[in-house]
């Protein structure tokens, strides 16, 4: 024997959309249930489904219906599909709602709608299968509202949830002018957060100007793997005269700079000595690990 509850929670399994199933009574009362039991049938001749169970308040208004509609709720419209789940008196009354054709309300700002004359009724088990003939489709742009076993979703979360997500950069300069590094007053590389659709060479420029700063950029240096954190970009940089915003060291005194950044630190030890050889190397990695590849750049 099958246990109903059982039964219930497997059937749920089955992630479905959300309907709204609408009609008016023979005293022209409109009535509705909310109802993921709903299907497309066929094209010729236009036929949909949907099955009311017999423990509504309003299935004999169903099995007595000539005409029904169908909404199929967009995103967002959780507690319309709540209020038509419930036993609320006037569910039409707290809710917003049109009648497309032959006096059928349908749920504004719905996904979809469907009115339909009726086809066919199927008497099975505790439930009443209604096949419509469709009369009238309508819909948008908007994603249908689902459900499943953990409640609602939409399509949108999942798929910004799903959707990879542009790596955060951070692009930096080391300036000098041939004898000096030219550090912020924190004794790190001047650093701006570059848009994911921007070039991070020309943002730093604008960046650069912007601050009073005269500089020509070069170079990639080094390009650090931050983690969650994005990436950095480390660019070469020379000024010819000493930006005011910014604090001297000599180039082959990089212990000076009291940074506490472990990156930077090993960075500005790597610039010193291979400025004594005017060997020049590219960094990739992150701040424990990486390689250096030589440029030999002269």
């Amino acid at each position: 024997m099958l246990d109903p509850k059982d039964l219930r929670q497997a059937f749920g399994r089955f992630m479905t959309g959300v309907t709204v199933v609408t009609t008016r009574t023979e005293t022209g009362e409109n009535v509705g249930f909310t109802a993921n039991s709903f299907t497309s049938v066929s094209l010729d001749p236009p036929l949909l489904l949907v099955c009311p169970g017999n423990h509504l308040s309003s299935f004999d208004a169903f099995r007595q219906a000539t005409r029904f509609g169908v909404s199929i709720l967009s995103e967002g419209q959780q507690e319309i599909s709540n209020t038509f789940a419930s036993s609320k008196a006037d569910r039409f009354a707290l809710c917003d709602w049109d009648q497309p054709v032959g006096d059928i309300p349908l749920i504004t700002g719905r996904a979809a709608g469907f009115v339909c004359d009726m086809f066919q009724q199927i008497p099975a088990g505790d439930h009443l299968v209604l096949i419509g003939r469709v009369l009238h489709a309508d819909c948008t742009h908007q994603d249908g509202l689902g459900y499943g076993p953990d409640g609602y979703f939409t399509l949108n979360k999942e798929r910004k949830a799903e959707a990879p997500t542009a790596p955060h950069t951070r692009a930096s300069v080391l300036l000098d002018d041939g004898e000096n590094l030219f550090l912020t007053q924190d004794d790190g590389l001047f650093t701006i957060s570059v848009p994911t659709d921007k070039s991070p060479l020309r943002t730093l420029a604008s960046a650069l100007a912007t601050a009073g700063i005269d500089a020509e950029l070069s170079v990639v240096y080094a390009t650090y793997d931050e983690g969650k954190a994005g990436r950095r970009i480390v660019f070469r940089g020379h000024c010819s005269q000493r930006p005011s915003a910014l604090k001297l060291v000599p180039i082959d005194a990089p212990d000076a700079s009291a940074t506490p950044d472990p990156a930077i630190k090993s960075l500005l030890q790597r610039f010193a000595s291979e400025h004594k050889t005017q060997n020049f190397g590219f960094y990739i990695g992150n701040e424990r690990t990486g390689d250096v590849l030589p440029l030999n750049e002269r």
